[in-house]
């Protein structure tokens, strides 16, 4: 199961769509197996996601960590043909 780290953003603009986890909670899982990682403090984010979950489902701009508070964007190449 990769585990891959999120890139560390500047706060995203007041139109953003922001997953914002509660403390001890995920921003998203699923039936996949990758785990997502805050790139500040490595709290798990994302857990057991697939590329479909993270990119073909609800659509998101950033993941505020509830452990740092630091917004996390996905990795750059996590991007791939989109």
């Amino acid at each position: 199961m990769p585990q891959k780290e999120m890139r560390i953003i500047p706060k995203p603009p007041a139109d953003a769509i922001v997953l914002t986890p509660e403390a001890g909670k995920l921003a998203l899982e699923g039936k996949g197996g990758d785990t997502y990682r805050c790139g500040a403090c490595k709290t798990r984010l994302m857990d057991n996601v697939s590329h479909m979950d993270v990119f073909h489902g609800e659509p998101f701009d950033a993941v505020k960590c509830p452990k740092c508070g630091k917004f996390n964007g996905l990795p750059e190449d996590d991007h791939h043909h989109h």
